[in-house]
């Protein structure tokens, strides 16, 4: 079973990667806390003219207070995109589940172990996040508790998905988008082995925008389809996380001297602002995710890279993309519920305020992480060992039987 490797000591990590969770999840959370205490009262940062909005709205009368708004009209902008890093842990998802796998080519106990380790990593915290919403206090409840909780509990987030798929605490919808990718993740990798990274990618990318053109065009139907209601609208950022995982595990170096260099995150950033771009039309919109995740993957891999610079920096941003998938199950309610009465604070006050409590959250759903982990590893390992000893009795039995009745003949 391969819920014996969850047990065992962790293989060295990579700073860069748990950095660039780290500074993901960061920005989600902090996207969720500003966006409850913005409401509404700055310009939409995707829309056309958004600084010449902005600049209007702050009225400055002279040189240092227009260079001041622009600065506050580009951390707002920023603030507002945070979103757009689940694409960065789609890649990241990709990479990392690929990264494991591609030095042996199989998972250790076959694909049903692999199977039974991913819904041992990811039900028991889920299930506890659920548990806490009931009971915590200093959460936002915004609609009430119903037949949907349940649904949601046992892991379904998508049907009805009108009503559930940002039912509670919306920031779950993300949890049934990754367990269609792991339910789908093993023909992925047999057809990366088989048809090679290349035919692999255009594959992925012909895919995904080929779901996205079907449920724009020719059956419109709900938005969160495309958001990640249907895995295969974010298929491209998880194919091209996984391509990237298995050069990786191949040659370290050459990767990391192509990816991490100026003209790679110029790249990065070309490709990002394209994305930013493409929400101008529906049939550019077939790419937006695609362009956003890959060249904003790029831009903060650099910055998780070059925080070695600033080692207490690296090592904080690591720590929270360790324990990331805490921190995202818990987070929404409580960022909600302060933003909301944080309104009345102007900017500089709220951020102030903002990043305490952020902290509090990640130091949290760390431990929180930790010990659940904890719970299930010695579980494991508790099982484990019954069923080594059953399987032990059976063959001394059989044994035992076998020479009892040699010598009765």
């Amino acid at each position: 079973m391969e819920g014996q490797a969850i047990a065992q000591a962790p293989a060295p990590r990579l700073a860069w990667l748990d950095g660039v969770k780290g500074l993901a999840i960061l920005w989600i959370v902090f996207f969720h806390f500003f966006k409850t205490y913005e409401d509404n009262r700055f310009p939409d940062a995707l829309r056309d003219g958004y600084f010449a909005k902005f600049l209007n709205l702050c009225g400055a009368d002279s040189a240092a207070a227009t260079l001041l708004c622009v600065a506050k009209g580009f951390f707002v902008a920023v603030s507002n995109v945070g979103f757009h890093a689940v694409g960065v842990f789609l890649l990241m998802s990709g990479f990392g589940l690929t990264f494991s796998l591609a030095r042996t080519g199989n998972p250790l106990d076959g694909w049903w172990g692999w199977y039974q380790s991913r819904v041992l990593r990811l039900f028991p915290m889920y299930w506890i996040a659920h548990l806490i919403y009931l009971i915590s206090p200093f959460q936002a409840h915004l609609e009430p508790l119903d037949y949907r909780f349940i649904l949601s509990f046992l892991g379904d987030r998508i049907i009805p998905i009108y009503m559930i798929f940002s039912y509670a605490n919306a920031a779950w919808w993300y949890f049934d988008l990754i367990l269609e990718l792991y339910i789908v993740f093993p023909l992925l990798f047999r057809l990366l082995q088989k048809a090679g990274a290349g035919w692999f990618l255009a594959l992925c990318g012909l895919a995904t925008i080929a779901s996205r053109y079907v449920l724009l065009f020719v059956i419109p139907a709900s938005g969160n389809w495309l958001l990640g209601g249907f895995f295969g609208c974010r298929l491209w950022e998880f194919a091209l996380g996984m391509v990237v995982g298995l050069w990786y595990r191949q040659n370290r170096d050459w990767v990391e001297a192509r990816l991490f260099n100026p003209i790679t995150l110029l790249a990065g950033a070309l490709i990002y602002t394209a994305g930013l771009y493409s929400y101008g039309s529906r049939i550019t919109y077939t790419l937006t995710d695609a362009l956003i995740g890959t060249g904003l993957s790029v831009v903060i891999a650099h910055i998780a890279y070059q925080s070695r610079r600033l080692p207490a920096f690296e090592s904080a941003i690591a720590y929270v993309g360790v324990f990331s998938y805490g921190l995202y199950l818990i987070h929404q309610p409580y960022v909600i519920y302060f933003g909301e009465r944080m309104r009345w604070m102007p900017l500089y006050g709220f951020v102030a305020a903002a990043c305490p409590i952020i902290a509090l959250l990640a130091i949290f759903s760390a431990q929180l992480e930790k010990n659940v982990n904890r719970i299930v590893n010695l579980e494991v390992k508790r099982r484990d060992k019954v069923h080594s000893a059953s399987a032990e009795d059976s063959a001394t039995g059989s044994t035992l039987g076998g020479g009892r009745a040699k010598k009765a003949v």
